[in-house]
């Protein structure tokens, strides 16, 4: 199978059904396999023009399909290219044709009732990989679908993606130096007072609380006290929550999560920065955990919701102008980045799609070379054990002194 083949077997499937799921690996073609599919759909309605909406993640992903559109000699012009957040305005509207770009966005009640009210002829949704709850949500309003898959597995095996260079880079908590802190807080705000201690000593203020009624405890603590401290948090609040199963409990058990996923991110920035010497003359990208860690490795090449600028610092590096972006949930799907030679992902978050988009970045150069931070002994471990199924062992090489590494 190669990629010429793959796009015929996928158009002939919207001969055959007038719904069609594309789940495929990032870079291997689906907006051109969508335009094909309008094409033809196009070439049937010889009388007036297809009527399409093209739906779509984000803002920036717009011009990009602009692009795919005219590249690929779209033929009809009665097109709408709308985000998600937008949907709600074509409620009750009728289209030859839906295209859903990234459609595991559709996985909510409030979207599903939205396209409940859609009349559509023909629809074509197209994601990395798609939970199957959501294709069962679309089948009980659109009809069955045809599904085509071709997983990141597959399409390195088939070779029609370049054999990437996988580097992983492993870390390790440190256990003894006091370089974190905890804070806890009670009582009333206005009359709080504030205390320090020591880890081992938290106890002395935690369980008195009666000689402390007001306080801001600041606990100093080591990398691993800290992590141990939050992995603690999560595994009670998750407790709770399954006991109890109130909305607040949940919210906290999630904000847990996203807090020590977010620490072990940013304990990395250092190291991180070592290896941007190593690749400063390569174009990458940079996929950071949050936007402080972005602005602090990137400064004025980091991209994420805070900046208004972030379309144009993408046009600058795809003109070329600019060599790096360091981006902040942005660009790990549905965009089109010129010649990227080098991914990093500082911190992983377990969604194979996820690291799907991200990897995928990279693999559109003639020789992809990706990077990965983990802390070993942590739930990165566990993250990095998902989502390396679908990658041969024989792509990924370990370095643990990144003065080691030549490239």
């Amino acid at each position: 199978m190669n990629r010429e083949d793959l796009q015929q077997d996928a158009i002939r499937l919207i001969r055959r059904n007038p719904r069609v799921a594309l789940l495929w690996a990032t870079g291997l073609g689906k907006s051109r396999v969508a335009i094909e599919m309008a094409n033809y759909l196009q070439s049937r309605k010889k009388e007036r023009e297809l009527k399409v909406l093209l739906v779509v993640a984000e803002t920036a992903h717009k011009s990009n399909w602009e692009v795919e559109l005219a590249k690929w000699k779209f033929k009809s012009n009665n097109i709408n290219i709308e985000c998600y957040a937008s949907l709600a305005k074509y409620r009750n509207t009728y289209w030859d044709l839906i295209i859903f770009d990234e459609a595991h966005h559709l996985g909510t009640d409030l979207k599903m009732d939205i396209l409940s009210s859609m009349p559509v002829d023909n629809v074509i949704l197209l994601s990395a990989t798609l939970p199957e709850s959501v294709i069962q949500a679309l089948t009980r309003i659109f009809g069955e679908f045809l599904v085509s898959k071709i997983p990141l597995k597959k399409a390195l095996e088939w070779k029609m993606l370049p054999e990437p260079k996988v580097y992983l880079i492993p870390l390790s908590l440190n256990k003894e130096h006091y370089t974190c802190t905890i804070v806890e807080e009670w009582g009333k705000k206005e009359d709080r007072v504030t205390y320090e201690c020591l880890f081992q000593d938290r106890w002395m203020y935690l369980r008195n609380k009666n000689k402390y009624p007001n306080a801001t405890l600041v606990i100093h603590c080591s990398e691993q006290q800290k992590y141990d401290y939050l992995s603690n948090q999560f595994e009670y609040w998750k407790n709770l929550f399954l006991l109890r199963r109130q909305e607040f409990i949940k919210n906290k058990w999630l904000q847990t999560g996203s807090k020590r996923k977010r620490f072990l991110g940013e304990l990395k920035t250092d190291v991180v920065r070592s290896l941007l010497c190593k690749v400063s003359n390569k174009r990458l990208i940079c996929f950071c955990t949050s936007i402080e860690q972005a602005e602090q490795l990137g400064g004025q090449n980091a991209i994420h919701s805070k900046r208004v600028d972030s379309l144009q610092i993408i046009e600058d590096f795809n003109r070329k102008r600019i060599n790096n972006l360091f981006a902040v949930g942005m660009l790990q799907e549905g965009q089109n980045l010129t010649d990227i030679e080098v991914g990093i992902i500082v911190q992983l978050d377990g969604q194979e799609r996820a690291f799907i988009q991200k990897f995928g970045r990279s693999l559109r150069a003639e020789d992809p070379i990706q990077f990965i931070f983990y802390y070993e002994n942590t739930r990165d471990t566990e993250y990095l054990r998902n989502v390396l199924e679908g990658v041969n062992k024989k792509y990924i090489t370990k370095i643990y002194k990144l003065e080691d590494l030549e490239l």
